[in-house]
């Protein structure tokens, strides 16, 4: 009997052991399984903290940038321009006497020229200048030197001034009062002006306002020579109404004028 009540103590014992193996065995896992997931948690809050915090960042600059437009605009000039040109009032009002076209030559007949006009101004395409041999210049781009009719080759690119009207025909035939040609590669087309304004200043140079509403620096020792006279001309001698021709580098600052008498 006492034997019996023996076995079955060890046998309760055991299974109480094993109940409490299973439930520490258990309580590890559930244990270990909610730290990860805690830490599965810390992670994304992170991430969720990092991009908020990102989110306030990119929000702090773009508030940053928008400051600093806002000061550039209430910001004063108080840089002055190397070169300040005077206001365009004596230009106001003054209408082109001439347009500029360019274009190859396609053929050249008596009394005019046919060209492919490739400029976005007047008539795009083939048209008829008329040529007065009184009344049209066909000078050296380069020199401004005069060149006959005939010296003028089919392909050859010319830069031409023409009246602002045209006849109704087709091609157009417009009249031409000066034609550049003989055009290197690396030049500079001058500009053909009549001159609205001629504005001495204190350093000696002058501010030359044309009819093409474009102003022009021109130096004091800038080079000025007459067309087809000897006589000796000087800056003094452009007026407004005179016309010119005027050699410029890329900031229009004249370096030649050839002076027409009319």
């Amino acid at each position: 009997m006492v034997t019996v009540w023996m076995n079955k103590s060890r046998r309760i014992r055991c299974l109480l052991g094993c109940g409490l193996l299973i439930a520490a065995l258990t309580g590890c896992k559930t244990s270990e399984e909610a730290k990860e997931q805690n830490e599965q948690q810390e992670v994304l809050q992170e991430q969720e903290d990092g991009n908020e915090q990102q989110q306030e960042d990119l929000q702090e600059q773009e508030e940053q940038m928008g400051q600093q437009q806002e000061d550039l605009q209430e910001q004063p000039d108080t840089e002055q321009p190397e070169e300040s040109f005077p206001a365009e009032e004596d230009m106001q009002g003054m209408e082109p006497s001439s347009i500029r076209i360019w274009g190859p030559v396609l053929s050249v007949e008596e009394g005019r020229v046919v060209i492919d006009n490739r400029s976005d101004v007047s008539f795009r395409g083939e048209m008829i200048l008329s040529v007065d041999g009184e009344q049209t210049r066909i000078l050296d781009a380069e020199n401004g030197y005069p060149v006959e009719l005939s010296e003028l080759s089919e392909g050859e690119a010319v830069f031409v001034y023409i009246g602002p009207t045209a006849a109704l025909s087709e091609p157009p035939i417009v009249s031409a009062s000066l034609i550049l040609c003989k055009i290197p590669d690396s030049l500079r087309v001058p500009d053909y002006v009549r001159v609205s304004a001629m504005e001495e200043q204190s350093d000696g140079s002058y501010f030359l306002s044309g009819d093409n509403e474009v102003q022009y620096l021109v130096p004091m020792d800038c080079e000025i020579i007459p067309y087809l006279t000897r006589n000796v001309v000087t800056l003094q001698d452009v007026q407004a109404g005179s016309t010119c021709l005027i050699w410029t580098d890329e900031r229009r600052t004249a370096q030649k004028i050839v002076l027409f008498a009319d």
